[in-house]
């Protein structure tokens, strides 16, 4: 095959790869109320399934930087894809819930793998505004697993059972992991991880931390996408179906909503970044300011949420997916794509950091308010209240870090 061919399929198939990595990541949530029967569990306990999970997926984002670095994406996305497919079946024969957070940690390691395997993918067969663009595209189909996830998997689970849905899982990241082994190649006038040792890798993800363009797009990250990732991934579901009395097809119809924003915001803010680097961090502070503000007017509104502020709240959460894209353009043009593995790593904990805190905060708050319900309107109010504490922390991380960047090199395009 020619050049241009081996790169759009290279290209193409680590997208679809991160697509199937996030379907696999949302499937616990779109089915919490599920699994919370199956495996008779309180809150505290069923969130453990996602924290865990995104626990394993943030601490292995240096690891498998580092190795993405000395090896390259198309091992490491195979890899993953194997992982995630082993998770979901030892989830599916899971009866206890040790054993289903055993198999949710693992497709937490192998999803670890896909999403900046996939960035230097992309990055190393295309460069500037296309790759800043591209960048932008490959997310958005990314989170439209979401959608798989929301509606034909948590159809398939009640019409053909626990066990099979999430075999039928497995089996997506079985075909798109051999698709990417058999052909996704590497761009060999880039990649120079054969000639790049573990002890040099180290030498320059050290050497990156000490920038405050680092810990911008690290507190980029962790500020923007957390709250809508929580809501996605464990308790949108919870919320809307216990706490509002709604359907799981029309809560299955807002995480859909919430994909599609994701996916039609994706584009446009790419290219409002790649016009107007400058007020990038003005763009990711108006977007915060504005999740910020959409859940107080949810928390304080009286009595169950009206459909339309619902909508409105998953639309604005929604934009933070796309927002967080912003931090891999300061490390894409602050550092060379052979030092991107282990970076991007690093700036990928700070979303899911904060989303596994979030998680957590919540299931803590909703038992300690106990009663005889336990996922009442009332105990969600206070628990997302609970959860802005860790937005606070990342905007107040965000400014420290623009302020040293602005210090150090005032000249810096932000």
């Amino acid at each position: 095959m020619t050049k241009l061919t081996n790169r759009y399929i290279a290209v193409g198939l680590a997208g679809l790869a991160y697509l199937v990595a996030v379907t696999q990541r949302t499937t616990m949530g779109s089915v919490a109320l599920d699994a919370s029967v199956r495996f008779h569990t309180n809150a505290q306990q069923l969130s453990s399934l996602a924290v865990l999970q995104l626990l394993f997926y943030a601490g292995m984002q240096i690891p498998v930087g580092i190795m993405l670095d000395r090896f390259g994406s198309r091992r490491i996305l195979a890899i993953g894809a194997v992982l995630m497919a082993v998770g979901q079946v030892v989830v599916a024969v899971s009866t206890l819930l040790p054993t289903a957070v055993l198999g949710r940690v693992l497709v937490g390691i192998g999803d670890a793998c896909t999403f900046i395997s996939m960035m230097r993918m992309s990055n190393s067969w295309f460069t500037g505004r296309i790759a800043s663009h591209l960048q932008q595209w490959l997310a958005t189909l990314g989170q439209t697993g979401q959608i798989l996830s929301a509606i034909p998997f948590a159809l398939l689970l009640h019409i053909a059972g626990w066990e099979s849905a999430f075999i039928a899982a497995a089996a997506m990241s079985v075909v798109i992991g051999a698709l990417v082994w058999l052909y996704a190649k590497e761009n060999p006038a880039r990649e120079v991880h054969h000639a790049t040792r573990i002890n040099g890798v180290l030498a320059n993800l050290k050497k990156n931390i000490r920038k405050p363009v680092t810990w911008l797009a690290f507190f980029t990250h962790f500020s923007t996408q957390s709250t809508g990732t929580t809501f996605a991934l464990l308790w949108g579901v919870p919320f809307m179906v216990s706490a509002l009395g709604l359907s799981r097809g029309v809560a299955g119809g807002f995480l859909t909503l919430f994909v599609l924003t994701n996916a039609s915001m994706g584009p446009i803010i790419g290219l409002f970044c790649a016009r107007m680097p400058r007020q990038r961090h003005l763009f990711v502070l108006g977007v915060v300011g504005s999740i910020v503000a959409i859940w107080f007017v949810m928390i304080l509104y009286p009595g169950p949420p009206s459909m339309w502020l619902l909508a409105l709240l998953v639309m604005i959460i929604g934009v933070g997916g796309p927002t967080s894209m912003v931090a891999f353009d300061y490390s894409k043009e602050a550092f060379p794509a052979s030092e991107l593995g282990a970076t991007n790593g690093l700036i990928n904990v700070g979303g899911f950091l904060a989303s596994l805190a979030m998680m957590w905060i919540i299931g803590v708050s909703l038992d300690i308010q106990g009663g005889t319900v336990l996922y009442s309107l009332e105990h969600f109010k206070v628990a997302f209240t609970l959860q802005l504490s860790i937005t606070a922390i990342g905007v107040a991380g965000f400014l420290l870090s623009l302020r040293a960047m602005r210090n150090n090199s005032p000249a810096k395009t932000l």
